[in-house]
């Protein structure tokens, strides 16, 4: 009977002290609805509020930590499209141990309130490779209601997670509770000025972050929007351990890194370095390094599985499948035996994350290059388009912990060595047939870089039916009714010895569109013969940061041949200058255009270039009138006039 009162006590007082927050939080009983201001009137939906809480705490007689999340939403929905947005609820299962409550209502205009049914909870499995979901529709939204959600799921135990509290629609109220008590914790908040509070919730310590007013993040050009989103990472441990940023980085290291640097070259592969390097000629370890990018992505498949005999060496060689980290190891033997120093560089898609060395997060760790360090050049082994050379665009700009091979780290941006990389040189020769009722387009064009890269990758490795719409693109594209004549390009090996050897293309158009007739002259669309280009003419206060694609440059040249007996006017239209220039003077972008006259030629010369793929979102108007300056060109016309 004692034993029993004993453990009744500990069970009571053990219950007590490890309380969960969930259990007492809750929404309104009643439900009241929210005005909305002018501006938020006028969007599809708001959330009026969006609450995370993250809370650890200790198992039942000290059995790990235990992790809680717990979401709390509610959304003023204006019109069918903010309906469609809420209406159906997604809550993603990945290691999620128990959905332990879920509820949801709608309140409508005249304060109706509809209770979510649980009986309607459906499973599905496997959602476009995020996992399973539990996945309801929400009964009773109409136009101007508000949709309630509140629901909590213990999860697997994990020492990090992240949160983000941005979304595609407009937050009055975000707010992330990290409750922790006496358990080692840190959290970090992105692209806010906000800062967390501490506070204490049932007398646990918890950190508190709450951010009014957050724009919607939208889909803008020249932007990383997903990557932009302000979020949170956070990380808790037991209290016995203390864990520190460095100690991480050094898991890291030591757990992958040392895959990456064998101390033996596999039999095989040293057998292989005689069928890829020829023992009479001499190579620079670009061009070795070159030959054996070019010998496994040709002779290897990445395959998009976590299964572990794709990370094994030897059965690797056998059935030359790999997975993604499987085939670093590929290149770290082949390196190892060629006698090429590299690094390995772990880092993310900038499109989707930007790294953060001060922080730990495993999700900045998902992408793999290589990096040359004696040639300060890179290897993609999942990027089938790149050989050695620049890092690719989608990591450019984005910070990466590189690995060297004696097992120390460091962190670097990931920048391009070679300010000229990517480049387009098009010469342009153009005549009018003797009716002067069709133009013709002779064009020469070298394509360097990035756009080398992907273009010859198109060019070996597409369906003939793709090649044709390629072959527009690269033919003064936007000229509807234009005829390709003749199409040839050189260069187009994938692998190329000599470093950015320039992609080749001889082309030759025909089209009548380009013309209009004014009387006895003739309107000449000069502006369409450089392709269609991109524009920046929203009106809607920008949201993103700059972010280009890649630095890159156009130097044209356009040749226009008078027919005889007619001159050219309207040429001042041609004349286009405008620049972005840094504080000290230096122009990072621009756009400028101008003609001479030779005879019966008009020789127009266009250089446009972006030297950074970053630029200052409180200077976007002069970034967009360098934008909008190609397009305004794209527009440009002139007259062939008829001498009287």
């Amino acid at each position: 009977m004692i034993k029993n009162i004993a453990f009744i006590f500990l069970l009571a007082v053990t219950t007590v002290s490890n309380a969960q927050f969930y259990k007492t939080y809750n929404w309104e009983e009643t439900p009241q609805k929210h005005e909305l201001t002018e501006k938020e009137a006028k969007e599809s939906s708001v959330a009026i509020l969006k609450k995370h809480i993250v809370e650890y705490t200790e198992g039942l007689f000290n059995q790990g930590l235990r992790v809680f999340e717990t979401k709390h939403t509610i959304v003023h929905v204006n019109d069918d499209k903010g309906i469609n947005r809420h209406n159906t609820v997604y809550i993603p299962m990945y290691d999620v141990k128990n959905l332990i409550d879920v509820k949801a209502r709608t309140i409508t205009t005249e304060g109706k309130v509809t209770n979510f049914n649980k009986e309607n909870i459906k499973e599905i499995n496997n959602v476009e490779e995020y996992g399973d979901f539990k996945i309801f529709a929400i009964e009773g939204a109409e136009k101007g209601s508000e949709i309630e959600l509140l629901y909590t799921v213990e999860k697997e135990y994990d020492l990090q997670g992240s949160e983000t509290l941005q979304a595609d629609y407009a937050v009055r109220e975000a707010q992330f509770i990290f409750i922790t008590g006496d358990f080692n914790a840190d959290a970090k908040a992105y692209r806010t000025h906000e800062t967390f509070n501490i506070d204490y919730i049932d007398d646990k310590k918890a950190r508190v972050l709450t951010i009014k007013d957050i724009p919607a993040m939208i889909e803008e050009e020249y932007a990383t929007p997903k990557a932009n989103n302000i979020a949170v990472v956070y990380q808790c441990f037991p209290k016995e351990q203390n864990i520190t940023q460095e100690m991480f980085w050094n898991n890291v290291v030591n757990n992958v890194g040392r895959k990456f640097f064998p101390e033996e070259v596999n039999d095989i592969i040293k057998g292989d370095i005689k069928n890829i390097i020829a023992d009479d000629k001499e190579y620079s370890d670009y061009q070795k390094a070159t030959l054996l990018d070019d010998y496994i992505k040709n002779n290897f498949t990445i395959v998009k599985n976590n299964n572990e005999e794709l990370t094994d060496l030897t059965t690797i060689l056998e059935n030359k499948s790999a997975s993604d980290f499987g085939i670093i190891k590929i290149y770290a033997h082949y390196l190892k035996a060629l006698n090429i120093p590299y690094e390995v560089v772990l880092t993310a898609n900038r499109f989707e994350h930007k790294f953060d060395p001060e922080f730990f997060n495993p999700s900045g760790l998902r992408n793999f290059v290589i990096y040359l360090p004696n040639e300060e050049k890179y290897i993609s082994p999942d990027r089938i388009e790149y050989r050695v050379g620049e890092a690719p665009f989608n990591l450019l700009g984005n910070y990466g912990l590189f690995i060297t091979e004696t097992f120390e780290y460091y962190f670097s941006e990931i920048i391009q060595t070679d300010a000229n990389y990517s480049t387009i040189n098009r010469k342009t020769n153009i005549t009018f047939n003797d009716d002067i009722e069709s133009v013709t387009l002779e064009q020469y064009q070298e394509y360097t870089g990035h756009w080398a890269s992907t273009y010859r990758t198109v060019l070996n490795l597409y369906p003939e039916e793709m090649q044709v719409e390629f072959q527009d693109q690269l033919t003064s594209s936007g000229i509807e009714d234009k005829v390709i004549d003749s199409f040839k390009s050189d260069n187009i090996d994938m692998a190329q010895m000599d470093y950015n050897k320039p992609l080749i293309i001889n082309s030759q158009i025909t089209s009548e569109s380009l013309l209009e007739e004014a009387g006895d002259s003739y309107i000449f669309q000069i502006g369409k013969v450089i392709g269609l280009q991109s524009e920046l003419y929203q009106e809607t206060e920008r949201v993103n940061p700059i972010e280009m694609m890649y630095p890159n440059q156009y130097d044209y040249v356009l040749t226009i041949n008078i027919p005889e007996g007619y001159v050219a006017e309207g040429l001042d239209a041609l004349n286009i200058n405008k620049s972005y220039k840094s504080v000290k003077g230096n122009k990072l972008c621009k756009f400028e255009s101008s003609y001479e006259l030779k005879g019966n030629k008009v020789i127009v010369t266009i250089r446009e270039f972006y030297k950074s793929n970053v630029y200052d979102i409180a200077r976007y108007e002069e970034f967009r009138t360098v934008i909008n300056a190609a397009s305004d060109f794209n527009k440009a016309a002139i007259l062939i006039k008829a001498i009287e």
